[in-house]
């Protein structure tokens, strides 16, 4: 099966039959990113889907929506609250039954308002029905991740450009942030994770590249305060230190998720040694990605590829934990972090038109770290890296 081609429309009535196949009379979504996926828009509304009929009721900003979103006119119209939902569901004879919500985002005192709202109706969650759907991009997600990769590059090329001896991970970081700004990033990156907060990504040099906060699996950075553990800090960067760099940049909607590692001067051999293997592993990875192979394998081959290069006692270890991290990767769109997870344990599969971040890690002692992520397509024909960055070593 080919790319599908950009048909918005066709995402309601896709997600139509699924809400039919899953005994769901109406769904009820407000959160930002699915408003943007089916109506075009983030201005504050609420979109009604049933498996005959859909509405959009825009809270504010109707000016901007009518000039932003695909949906007929006839499919939006002015509200003032959730009684106008209510209202929407008597016009269309729905008195009851199950509403579904995205419940792991939903504000509990908005769910308790709603419950008590709409008390004919049960509420179940479609958070998942929504993600599964979003796994699958489409050619024009697939072109606006493409246009993420090339601006997370302009960040990358300024490193080379700037980075010197006894500037500070923030400078480094500034420097990286502005030439993403310039590019067309727009400024902001998405977690679909409660209470998550990263400043702008990471960027770790030194000791500092085994400062875990307890937030992430992964690389990040210390920050400037314990108020945002993550990130750049004040630290200077010295001539020698491995720096990691994982900075994700956003367009109209779409992430591009890449880390490089930088050495200031000479690579040490050691460093050379961990990247290698790690560079090894990742490419053998990239040879089997393809449409039926499933997450756990995947991982597994990793672990596999890790120990026949000798490269076991090193391969997804952070910090001081010997505990090795259980997933290389995760899914990319939307949201810079969503499904598939390539972890251990996860039997799904891979599918066509997925676009997944491979993100390997190595660490020796707590100033020897490396990583290597990459933004990569699975098409039918196997993997299709889109991150543009050469994948070597920089030596600065």
């Amino acid at each position: 099966m080919a790319i599908q081609s950009f048909s918005p429309l066709k995402r309601i009535s896709y997600f139509q039959k699924r809400i039919v196949n899953a005994d769901i009379n109406t769904v009820l979504l407000n959160y930002s990113k699915s408003i943007f996926y089916y109506a075009g828009t983030t201005q504050p509304s609420i979109l009604i889907i049933t498996p005959e009929d859909y509405h959009l009721i825009v809270l504010r900003g109707l000016d901007s929506v009518t000039e932003e979103t695909w949906l007929d006119p006839d499919k939006v119209s002015p509200g003032r609250g959730y009684g106008d939902v209510k209202e929407r569901l008597k016009k269309w004879e729905i008195y009851g039954g199950c509403l579904g919500m995205e419940l792991d985002i939903l504000p509990t005192y908005l769910y308790l308002k709603l419950s008590e709202m709409l008390s004919e109706f049960t509420i179940i969650d479609v958070s998942k029905l929504i993600l599964d759907q979003r796994k699958i991009k489409d050619a024009k997600e697939i072109e606006y991740t493409k246009e993420a990769c090339r601006i997370v590059h302009q960040g990358h090329q300024r490193i080379l450009d700037v980075l010197h001896e006894g500037m500070t991970e923030l400078e480094l970081s500034s420097e990286i942030e502005d030439a993403h700004r310039k590019a067309g990033h727009e400024g902001l990156y998405f977690i679909r994770q409660f209470d998550y907060f990263m400043g702008r990504g990471p960027v770790a040099s030194g000791e500092n590249l085994s400062r875990i906060a307890g937030k992430v699996e992964s690389i990040s950075g210390v920050g400037l305060s314990p108020s945002i553990p993550m990130g750049a800090s004040l630290k200077k960067i010295k001539k020698g230190e491995m720096i990691v760099v994982d900075i994700p940049t956003y367009f109209h909607g779409y992430h591009s998720d890449q880390s490089r590692t930088y050495v200031l001067g000479k690579s040490p051999e050691s460093c050379k040694y961990l990247y290698q293997g790690m560079k090894e592993i990742a490419d053998r990875i990239i040879q089997v990605l393809r449409p039926g192979i499933s997450c756990d394998y995947l991982y597994n081959m990793a672990l596999k590829f890790a120990d026949e290069l000798g490269m076991e006692p090193y391969f997804m270890r952070l910090g001081e934990n010997h505990k090795k991290v259980p997933f290389i990767g995760h899914g990319v769109g939307l949201e810079l972090n969503e499904p598939p997870l390539l972890r251990k344990n996860n039997q799904e599969a891979l599918q066509e038109g997925m676009i997944i971040a491979l993100e390997l890690e190595m660490t020796n002692s707590p100033h020897e770290v490396v990583k290597l992520e990459d933004t990569i397509l699975i098409t039918s024909e196997g993997a299709e890296i889109l991150t543009i960055t050469p994948r070597d070593l920089h030596d600065v």
